[in-house]
């Protein structure tokens, strides 16, 4: 399910859990990777690849991130999907793949294509956030903020995708 914003904010202070903030209490490890397995496995089938897994799984408060590499898709883009360690949430992304030209038109991919991912999220019961959201400076609920400079605040990202 993708939410709209103010859905999504509810649901972000919702999760904002001061005592934890790699990964909520009730955080099963085992079930969180069999189920981003199966989600993986969709995703080879539904792009007939192999999306490579990015990052260590569960080594912050991401949980993982798959991509679907553009020579599977119709466009110049790749899609990236991140998957936190909190109350299901994910992001999907397109960006550039590393061999995209310096200067070059932005990547691109069809909104179809997007929607088979939002569509595999869905199936499994993750929700999907507006990436906007997740880029503006964290005022939840933690202390999150003492790690870090004035300068260098963290956003909603760091709070539910990128924390330490």
């Amino acid at each position: 399910m993708t939410l709209d914003d103010e859905h999504a904010w509810a649901l972000l202070r919702a999760l904002d859990d001061p005592d934890h903030l790699t990964a909520p209490a009730d955080y099963d490890p085992d079930a969180a990777r069999e189920r981003f397995d199966r989600l993986v496995a969709r995703l080879d089938a539904d792009f007939d690849c192999r999306c490579p897994v990015e990052g260590e799984a569960g080594a912050a408060s991401r949980h993982g991130a798959i991509v679907v590499p553009a020579a599977a898709l119709s466009g110049t883009g790749r899609i990236t999907l991140v998957v936190s360690n909190f109350g299901d949430l994910a992001v999907i992304g397109v960006d550039a793949p590393d061999d995209h030209p310096v200067g070059a038109a932005p990547a691109y991919v069809a909104p179809e294509e997007t929607e088979r991912v939002a569509a595999a999220l869905d199936d499994l019961g993750y929700t999907v956030v507006p990436e906007d959201l997740l880029r503006t400076t964290y005022d939840g609920a933690s202390r999150l903020a003492d790690h870090y400079t004035v300068e260098d605040a963290p956003t909603w990202w760091i709070r539910f995708f990128d924390y330490p």
